[in-house]
């Protein structure tokens, strides 16, 4: 069977395609559209690319699932919205769940499958629509962990802004079978929290939490700040915590959607965008990521039943932040943990998809050790493209062994191979590449190449023996989803991928899945003594990642790039 996942008319628009519970493409709207995020829109463009890998049309399509529960819209959402502001939201003043109102409408079965029918019509795409399938949000969110992980038993946490009526959701998988084990319902949201002070700090919520993550390891401890966090995000007894909606969602907004005046009024004058930033922003940022790390670890303790569960799978928005899973990931509650690479809303596209095949009778179980199922460009497309844009190149041998000189000495080198990436982070497929040695390199590709703050940290990609040398410990690897200590002794060593707090979030490179890129860090290995590369994403700030040759030439001639490796072609600046 045929199954179509979409993740659509939300954040991070997405599909992804299953054949007979087997993943075939999986790709982000953005990447085609060159829309960062591209909230909103309908992904036509996935969806085209998914039938092409398949080599199907839409009229072979057995079901499309999408990853929200419309049917609740009827009217359990309606009651839900009700209740919730007759307990929480009727004595906030200035704006209250009205707009909620226009999303009931929206979400009902009936809309959505009326847009979905357009969108796939104004797309091109003939014959009758496929059957649609609803699975709820957080749902499709655990199995889009559970299912790749490749376990046969772990316990599921996700951690979202809202799915539905619920913000945060307990599971436990076995076999192929997924368990809810509780939840905890809006307005109590830590999506909402964080998104909230990620918009306080001048940045844009839901696209650039990870900057106020980044920003965190700059602040320092002030009682005044954390007390008054507390107020925002109060842990409860048993394992809970609440988020208080004066504060994000009700009141008055005059410089926000995403936090109220009263915040203003407990924290002090926000940071609007493109203003300095202050000790003081700092410090808010390190309370905030201290008060969400404190949360969630009561929150795992509760999903792992104390730890009798000793594997945890996270999903959802809130499972992105990688200093978090780090604190997770040493905590004495698992011994594995593993986090979807895009767990993000659109990574639902890949968990409601599998999640309906074991409803078929199909067992999607497998284990997912790379994340490029996007596009790939033949060499004869890529030289057609090089010659329409009359760029000097000439056909390597070997570009690895090109890039590792280069890279060798000093040079930043664009590497575009394979599949593309799935998720936020580059792995090796559209990556910038520099020597993570030397100290200089991080405020050069910052200010030279990626235009963005100097203070922001980049990631390794490494060999599994320089991991061993280099982390301090052995858990997860495969996708930066996980902040690693690196020891003292060894920080030295790497200076340009080790953030101020000492961590680093690592991709361990497998040589079956990514042969010539595990090629070019034992190469690099040998000039500059350990194989290990800094990796980020190939694009400016701002852009999404590279998906086609044309958009990684855009990056090369509008940066400071030196070189690009596009598959078997070399291509230098003079």
């Amino acid at each position: 069977m045929l199954i179509l996942g979409l993740s659509t008319f939300g954040q991070n628009p997405a599909a992804c395609i299953v054949r007979d519970g087997r993943l075939i493409a999986f790709a982000e709207e953005e990447r085609f559209i060159r829309i960062k995020g591209a909230a909103g829109r309908f992904p036509n463009r996935a969806i085209g690319y998914c039938l092409r890998e398949a080599g199907a049309k839409l009229e072979d399509v057995g079901a499309i699932s999408v990853g929200w529960n419309a049917d609740k819209y009827r009217w359990q959402m309606p009651l839900f919205f009700a209740r919730t502001w007759w307990r929480r939201g009727r004595h906030a003043g200035g704006r209250s769940y009205g707009t909620i109102w226009k999303e009931l409408i929206d979400q009902h079965p009936a809309s959505i499958r009326k847009r979905l029918e357009l969108g796939l019509r104004m797309a091109g795409h003939s014959g009758p629509l496929p059957r649609v399938e609803f699975v709820s949000h957080h749902l499709a969110h655990a199995a889009s962990a559970y299912y790749a992980s490749g376990w046969d038993q772990a316990a599921v946490l996700v951690l979202d802004g809202s799915g539905e009526e619920r913000a945060t959701s307990f599971f436990e998988g076995q076999g192929t079978t997924i368990h809810e084990r509780g939840h905890i319902d809006l307005p109590d949201s830590l999506g909402w929290f964080y998104a909230a002070v990620t918009a306080y700090l001048g940045f844009v919520p839901y696209e650039e939490e990870g900057f106020t993550m980044g920003l965190a390891a700059l602040g320092r401890p002030d009682a005044e700040i954390e007390d008054k966090i507390s107020l925002l995000l109060a842990s409860v007894p048993g394992g809970g915590y609440r988020v208080d909606p004066r504060y994000t969602l009700l009141g008055e907004h005059t410089l926000h959607e995403h936090f109220a005046d009263r915040m203003i009024e407990l924290l002090g004058p926000p940071r609007l965008a493109g203003q300095p930033l202050t000790d003081r922003h700092r410090n808010v940022a390190f309370a905030a990521q201290m008060r969400l790390e404190t949360v969630v670890l009561e929150l795992v303790r509760h999903a792992t039943e104390g730890g009798r569960i000793r594997r945890l799978c996270l999903a959802g928005g809130v499972a992105l932040n990688c200093k978090m899973n780090g604190v997770v990931a040493r905590s004495p509650y698992i011994d594995e943990l593993f986090v979807q690479p895009a767990s993000h809303d659109g990574g639902a596209a890949l968990g409601e998809a599998l999640w309906l095949a074991s409803q078929q009778g199909e067992v999607p179980r497998f284990r997912l050790d790379h994340a490029q199922w996007g596009p790939a460009y033949t060499a004869s497309e890529v030289e057609r493209v090089l010659q329409i844009a009359g760029v000097r190149f000439k056909r390597h041998p070997a570009v690895e062994e090109a890039a590792a000189e280069f890279i060798a000495a000093g040079k930043v080198v664009a590497w575009f191979q394979g599949r593309m990436e799935v998720g936020p982070r580059a792995l090796g497929g559209r990556s910038i590449l520099a020597d993570a040695s030397r100290p200089d390199m991080k405020d050069h590709i910052n200010a030279r190449i990626k235009f963005r703050d100097p203070w922001r940290p980049f990631c390794p990609s490494l060999t599994a023996q320089a991991a061993r040398e280099l982390l301090a410990d052995n858990g997860e690897a495969r996708f930066m989803t996980v902040a690693h200590d690196v020891p003292v002794a060894q920080r030295e060593r790497i200076p340009a991928v080790i953030h101020v707090d000492g961590t680093t979030r690592p991709q361990i490179v497998l040589p079956e899945r990514q042969p010539r890129y595990h090629r070019l860090l034992e190469l690099l290995g040998k000039r500059i003594g350990m194989a290990v590369v800094l990796n980020t994403s190939l694009n400016v700030k701002g852009e999404p990642l590279a998906c086609a040759p044309t958009d990684a030439l855009r990056c090369f001639y509008s940066s400071g790039l030196d070189a690009m490796a596009m598959d078997d072609f070399w291509i230098e600046k003079s």
